[in-house]
């Protein structure tokens, strides 16, 4: 327990001197279009976590990356445009519950600096003399720009500070709603690996009964919802593409590669993808196999 608490302190002061880097690049320019500064504060924060990364060799010291520095930047911004309306206080809110349960769901589930995902553990594996190359552009870079493309949305509302409305309200609540399925989703699964342990089963209960990925679906609502408060202030635009950006990281890269990995040690998946909806939470189809039973 001991070892455990100096792990997060250290990650702490890790987190504290990347966030201050990037803080102080964003003051070094002020003469840059706003949008940029905060785009390039935001790569070298970034950079600073994957130094340290490379340092205690361990590239999952980015995960909380992801829902740590959303809240602390739309905070930033908000002090720094002096934009304190019923918007950006709706936004600022909601965003920062869904990032709270996000980072203790991490926290609960985070063992130490030796613990580090399988898919970097895979990545090293199958091309270790460039990981470092994968470490910077693939787990932590691209991550961050994907992400930084919808903070954008937010940052715009905060610029802008403009009164809130209706859409507003709706976007706020759905990332508040968001947050609520992800956090139930994610304690169904812990009991149900509680359960369960040593056994390879796959969930079949609670949201995971109508949605393969509820907590991916609620990740995807956020960005939406973000998206939501950023088109009741604004007219559609080009940052649609922003929401979209995010959709297809988890439609074509997340989910495929963690369901291939679920088959590998769960044949029995694929009966349950057949029965149930990816993303969105849905009627359950009925299972082929028993179907071909009752007919017989």
């Amino acid at each position: 327990m001991k070892q455990r608490s100096m792990s997060f302190l250290w990650i702490t002061i890790m987190y504290v001197v990347a966030i201050l880097s990037g803080i102080l690049t964003f003051l070094m320019l002020p003469d840059m279009v706003d949008i940029y500064r905060f785009l390039i504060a935001d790569v070298v924060a970034t950079l600073v976590i994957y130094l340290f990364s490379m340092l205690i060799k361990n590239a999952s010291l980015y995960d909380p990356y992801w829902s740590v520095i959303p809240p602390l930047m739309f905070v930033f911004a908000a002090i720094y445009y002096e934009s304190y309306g019923l918007s950006v206080i709706l936004m600022v809110v909601a965003i920062s519950m869904w990032a709270i349960r996000l980072t203790y769901n991490w926290a609960t589930l985070w063992t130490g600096f030796h613990d580090m995902d399988w898919r970097y553990e895979r990545m090293k594996e199958k091309a270790p003399k460039v990981y470092f190359l994968t470490n910077l552009f693939g787990i932590q870079l691209f991550p961050t720009l994907i992400v930084f493309a919808q903070l954008a949305l937010g940052l715009f509302v905060i610029q802008g500070d403009l009164k809130a409305n209706l859409g507003t309200l709706m976007g706020a609540l759905m990332i508040v709603i968001a947050a609520i399925i992800q956090f139930i989703a994610d304690t169904q699964m812990k009991r149900f690996k509680a359960r369960t342990q040593g056994e390879k089963k796959c969930i079949e209960e609670g949201l995971w009964k109508y949605s393969r990925h509820p907590n991916y679906f609620g990740e995807l609502m956020v960005w939406w919802g973000l998206y939501v408060i950023y088109l009741s202030t604004h007219t559609f635009d080009i940052m649609i593409i922003s929401p979209i950006m995010m959709t297809a990281l988890f439609l074509f890269i997340s989910i495929p590669w963690m369901e291939k990995k679920i088959l590998k040690t769960r044949p029995e998946y694929q009966s349950y993808q057949s029965r149930v909806s990816m993303i969105i939470p849905f009627f359950r189809k009925k299972d082929q196999q028993e179907t071909s039973i009752k007919e017989a």
